[in-house]
């Protein structure tokens, strides 16, 4: 388990994480959503030991992370007690990995063996065979999107207990993100794995993560269980009988009902509301809709529900 108390760290005058508090549990997967500077790079940098926070702390199975006490220790060569004793726990992927010159997939699988004693090198081959690259083709010569297929495999394959994935499917295509995203849920089945993996794209996310955490300007909005969170909020489709500037608008409605969000037009109408399903049924009712049917939510409408009862403006969150 990794716990993440107040944690703090600035470069320079910006405050790139502000009193972070996060609990991300074993053997799930766990997103971080975000656009670009919300912090999530600089979490995942410090979760892996790269970086050390200015203040707070962060705990990865109970082992704190601290300063070195190696002599003849300087700045730039600063260790981690942390790091030395679950080093072979952690593996992160950058949104840019880095690759020797003229090296392909089973020299970095061998490379990477020497740190992870759990690398399964015939696991790479399976999975590369499974998305059609050529693990003795040099990765410069790969696409983006290739680039990131090998990298993700090789993190999948390392036998780490922890996974860090920043930008995790980006330059994918669909069809080779959905592939993927089998390969993740697989090692899941396989093994006790727990995937922390960081988006500025919700539907990167939505499908895979058990959990997920928004960060915005380097704090966190919210966290959880979106979909179980939100089982009291719902979404209606509503016929009333007239077009009246008063027959079912937002302002009527929020006699009787908690609402989110409202948008009509004529005499159809989508509602977002927050309480019971025949208290909200009951109440439109009354407000001479002829027709009412509650429809599912996308997860973005959950998060939008979430935060925006929470005074966030979504389109700075999300987009």
């Amino acid at each position: 388990m990794i716990q993440i108390r107040n944690v703090t760290k600035r470069f320079d005058e910006i405050c790139a994480l502000d009193q972070i508090s996060l609990d991300i549990p074993e053997g799930m997967i766990f997103g971080l959503l975000g656009t670009n500077g919300a912090g999530k790079s600089t979490l995942l940098r410090l979760l892996a030991g790269i970086l050390l926070p200015d203040s707070g702390e962060i705990l990865v199975d109970r082992e704190k992370e601290e300063p070195g006490e190696i002599a003849g220790d300087s700045s730039s060569e600063l260790f981690h007690k942390k790091s030395f004793h679950t080093k072979k726990k952690i593996f992160y992927l950058s949104d840019e990995p880095y690759y020797f010159p003229n090296a392909d997939m089973e020299k970095m699988a061998e490379f990477y063996g020497a740190q992870y004693p759990g690398m399964d090198r015939e696991g790479v081959s399976a999975m590369a065979k499974t998305l059609n690259l050529d693990v003795r083709q040099p990765l410069r010569t790969f696409s983006k999107g290739m680039k990131r297929q090998a990298f993700l495999i090789l993190a999948l394959c390392a036998g780490t207990k922890y996974l860090l994935c920043d930008e995790v499917f980006d330059g994918l295509d669909p069809i080779v993100s959905e592939m993927m995203k089998h390969l993740f849920r697989q090692e899941m089945k396989q093994r006790q794995f727990t995937v922390i993996a960081a988006s500025h794209k919700l539907y990167d996310l939505e499908d895979i993560c058990d959990q997920i955490a928004i960060l915005h300007r380097g704090g966190v909005v919210t966290s959880g269980d979106m979909r179980r969170q939100a089982q009291g909020v719902r979404k209606f489709q509503c016929v009333f009988r007239e077009e009246g500037e008063d027959f079912g608008s937002e302002r009527q409605m929020e006699t009787q009902l908690e609402v989110i969000r409202f948008q009509r037009d004529g005499c159809f109408a989508t509602l977002i509301v927050r309480g019971e399903k025949e208290e909200a049924e009951r109440a439109l009712r009354a407000k001479s809709a002829e027709f009412i049917k509650e429809i599912p939510m996308t997860l973005e409408e959950i998060f939008i529900a979430e935060m925006e009862g929470k005074g966030y403006d979504i389109r700075k969150v999300l987009h």
